[in-house]
């Protein structure tokens, strides 16, 4: 049984006052939902820190947005700060995404990848992995197949194979549901 997570992030209690919009697009370049999260207001900063460096991911006036590439195994989140510029790009490793009553989802096999603007990737999770395949949350199956997506994922974005679409097309979408 994987994790399910929802794209709205509604009991995320560290965000005080939010705007969440979400739109079903269908064009050449993208078919997928894509939403977006204005974290108007936040009790506190959320940093994460990558080896050297330590990023700010949530904070007043920041937004997440959104990707779910249709008949795909991931998630793609582009985090931009209040000014607007992109802190990171976070890939969900994920067994199926959709929509149920409750809204846009995914089924979380917990590999991850992040991308940050210095162009590094990095590979995240890969113990939460291990551990739910030796738990029995996931099985062989699932975790052959999370670790075949960050393989083709990772091939994908050190090619620039088609500019790897969500990333290229973030900031159209980040703009697309600014007027939403």
């Amino acid at each position: 049984m994987t994790q399910r997570k929802y794209a709205a992030r509604s009991s995320w209690k560290r965000i005080v006052k939010r705007h969440y919009r979400e739109r079903y697009l269908e064009t050449t370049s993208f078919t997928g939902y894509v939403t977006r999260l204005d974290l108007i207001e936040v009790t506190h900063p959320l940093l994460v820190r990558y080896s050297e460096q330590e990023i700010e991911i949530v904070g007043d006036g920041y937004s997440w947005l959104q990707q779910f590439p249709a008949g795909q195994k991931h998630v793609v989140t582009t985090m931009f700060n209040a000014h607007g510029q992109v802190i990171q790009s976070y890939i969900d490793i994920c067994l199926r995404h959709g929509r149920d009553t409750t809204g846009i989802f995914w089924d979380d096999l917990f590999l991850d990848l992040a991308l940050l603007p210095s162009g590094e990737c990095l590979i995240l999770d890969a113990d939460e992995l291990e551990t739910a395949r030796e738990t029995g949350l996931v099985n062989q199956d699932q975790y052959a197949a999370a670790w075949m997506e960050v393989e083709m994922l990772q091939h994908q974005i050190r090619t620039k194979e088609l500019l790897f679409q969500p990333l290229a097309l973030a900031r159209v979408h980040h703009d697309l549901l600014n007027e939403a």
